[in-house]
């Protein structure tokens, strides 16, 4: 593996900067090559200085020649290996689409190294000019077009003085597909895989981040990865429940074994009622035990308390009042209250919500809800349900019209999908 590793970080080195490791190679192969002649003549040289006929400026040459070349030479040869020799053209290059500050200055390129967990990955370290970071992140899409490269990752570096960039070579595209196999299953406690990003695989770990809030079009893929994420909870132990409003066309009989299946309100109200009451009752013991989690609970007693997922494959069918009577309305508000609820407070005891959607509607989800939904994730969508999600349109600007399976983390996180076949639950 380690063999591997060292032999991907000299290929993508070499790819990344081949002309600069040319330049770098001559003039070391010329530093040594000056090196081995002077070491071999140096007696030569010394007696050629003694000459009486030598003046005495052309002999304290002489003299200290080899002293000078090499501390010269070795100056060059360090100051060529840290040297980014593509300052002069990264800096035409984003000061040709924008990217300069009120004095027209544009970011000053200070080096580039490969980051050390991901031989593929290439971090750029910049002088930002007091260009902030919102304004990378708002030209992401025209930096990775003048520089060759697909911004994986954009953060500031030490203070706010500098911004990384890490990056992939513009050719390294996700794969269209990836079958689900059960060793990606993680082996930690509650990881969740979502799928794999240009770097390494994208995980959610539902005892720090409780709640996951998923958003596409028709034909993103959203519900492949919903199931994804339901059969990962159910190999790991958690009982899981799923309401699905449309009658279970999509979760046939193999889902139904293993999950608790709600196909109306009053199915529903029923699992949300005995969910808050699961939550008062574990709120209660973890209180009296002095114990602020599950996991921490179930390592002190000795129990095994399973965490409680309710999965909705489309909330907005839950939700949505249009047309209701107010009967029914008063249903949907008792719904959104528990949902509430658990949202609030679901983490420590763990009880969790994954929550999908395909409608662009703001006024389905409400902000108490959605803003306790810290994971958020958006396949294939228009602008408007974008913004819903992930409260900006990136989804829709950084997700191709005919992807699927290909979904934006809240982070700014590109990552394909798992394809899930029914017959693996």
């Amino acid at each position: 593996m380690k063999r591997n590793k060292l032999w991907l970080r000299i290929r993508y080195a070499i790819r990344e900067n081949a002309a600069a490791y040319l330049i770098r190679l001559l003039v070391i192969a010329a530093y040594v090559a000056g090196s081995i002649y002077f070491s071999r003549h140096s007696g030569d040289i010394a007696q050629a200085a003694e000459n009486p006929l030598t003046s005495p400026n052309l002999a304290w040459a002489m003299t200290h020649i080899q002293a000078v070349f090499q501390i010269v030479g070795g100056a060059a040869v360090m100051f060529l290996l840290f040297y980014p020799f593509d300052r002069r053209w990264t800096e035409n290059a984003l000061r040709s689409i924008g990217m300069v500050n009120r004095t027209d200055d544009a970011p000053r390129l200070i080096r580039k190294k490969q980051d050390r967990d991901h031989p593929n990955v290439t971090v750029w370290h910049f002088r930002n000019n007091s260009i902030a970071l919102r304004t990378w992140e708002d030209l992401r899409a025209e930096i990775e077009t003048a520089l060759g490269v697909i911004i994986v990752d954009t953060r500031y570096g030490k203070g706010n003085q500098r911004v990384l960039l890490f990056t992939v070579p513009a050719g390294t595209g996700l794969p269209d597909r990836i079958a689900w196999k059960d060793s990606y299953l993680s082996p930690k406690s509650f990881e969740l895989v979502l799928g794999k990003s240009h770097i390494d695989y994208v995980i959610v770990n539902l005892a720090e981040i409780p709640h996951v809030l998923l958003g596409g079009a028709t034909g993103s893929g959203k519900s492949i990865l919903l199931k994804c994420l339901i059969l990962q909870a159910v190999r790991k132990g958690a009982e899981v429940a799923i309401a699905d409003f449309k009658g279970g066309v999509d979760f046939p009989l193999s889902w139904r074994k293993k999950c608790r299946m709600c196909f109306n309100e009053d199915a529903l109200i029923d699992l949300l009622d005995e969910y808050a009451e699961e939550l008062q009752e574990r709120k209660r013991i973890f209180g009296e035990a002095g114990i602020a989690n599950l996991d921490e609970y179930n390592k002190a007693m000795g129990t095994k308390l399973r965490r409680c997922i309710l999965a909705c494959d489309e909330i907005a069918e839950v939700l949505d009042k249009t047309g209701l009577t107010k009967e029914q309305k008063e249903q949907v508000a008792r719904i959104e209250s528990r949902l509430s609820l658990i949202a609030r407070q679901g983490r420590a005891f763990g009880i969790h919500l994954i929550l999908a959607t395909q409608r662009p509607d703001a006024n389905i989800l409400s902000g108490q809800i959605r803003n306790n939904i810290n994971c958020r994730i958006c396949g294939r969508a228009d602008n408007v349900l974008s913004q819903i999600i992930l409260d900006s349109t990136d989804a829709a600007d950084l997700i191709p019209k005919h992807a699927r399976g290909r979904f934006l983390l809240h982070d700014g996180t590109v990552f394909q999908g798992f394809l899930l076949d029914d017959m693996e639950i």
